[in-house]
């Protein structure tokens, strides 16, 4: 480490590497506090989920292993199925990355949503040749929807259990299943789990919310993860009470 920080130094300036360590003991700090149950509320209100999508986009980070390969196959079929299978007209998606998932949907009209300015950057460049994808900023404390962001079919794929602090988290379901006119597929894990290695990972346990606040919703299947090393599966909602 000390040979790290003197390269910084030399290179960058002692500014920089002041600056550095600060993000190194933050970032340390953080995650002795979401190990403890006193003190894990405290991180979870002080983790910004936004600012660690943003600042791992704008460094050309991938998404992550789930939207490539195999695993980003297996995820496109169940959703492209129910799109196909039930005349689905136009899909919205909360936390549609860097695109690599999107380059397998089939979706006759399509609108992501995404909390990194650098990855909505991305998006917007890489379908610019498509003009049935939109893409846009989304901030859940400040996301108002009175309806032309309402889709037939609402889409998460692997984005809630990324989602660290519990209010922002109801803001968000709620923001999901608010602009359902038909369908809701969500692809998480389903578990209470404060206590992970990774610092913008929190499990939470989504269905009993579902079912508490959004009554209107049926969950009408669960298709299971065939991959082991994944920790998520899908889980398909549909709106069974007409829309207020």
């Amino acid at each position: 480490m000390l040979d790290r920080a003197l390269k910084i130094a030399r290179e960058d300036g002692i500014l920089q590497l002041l600056r550095s360590t600060e993000r190194v003991v933050r970032a340390r700090l953080l995650y002795e506090l979401q190990k403890h149950e006193m003190t894990r509320q405290l991180y979870e209100s002080a983790f910004a989920y936004t600012d660690y999508w943003e600042s791992r986009y704008a460094a050309g980070r991938p998404s992550g292993p789930g939207s490539v390969g195999a695993h980003a196959r297996f995820k496109a079929d169940v959703v492209n199925e129910l799109v196909a299978e039930n005349d689905v007209e136009s899909v919205l998606e909360f936390g549609c990355g860097d695109g690599s998932q999107l380059e397998l949907a089939e979706y006759p009209e399509y609108i992501g949503l995404e909390v990194s300015e650098s990855a909505v950057q991305q998006c917007a460049e890489r379908f610019a040749d498509d003009p049935r994808k939109s893409f846009f900023l989304y901030r859940p404390s400040s996301f108002v929807n009175r309806g032309p962001f309402d889709s037939d079919v609402v889409v998460s794929l692997e984005v809630l259990f990324h989602v660290v602090d519990r209010e922002t988290w109801e803001k968000t379901l709620s923001d999901m299943f608010n602009a359902a006119r038909r369908y809701v597929v969500v692809f998480s894990s389903n578990r209470d789990d404060p206590a992970t290695d990774k610092m913008h990972i929190r499990h939470r346990r989504f269905t009993e919310h579902v079912e508490r606040e959004f009554p209107e919703f049926e969950l009408i299947e669960v298709v299971e993860n065939p991959f082991e090393e994944r920790h998520s599966d899908f889980y398909i909602y549909e709106r069974t009470a007409p829309e207020e």
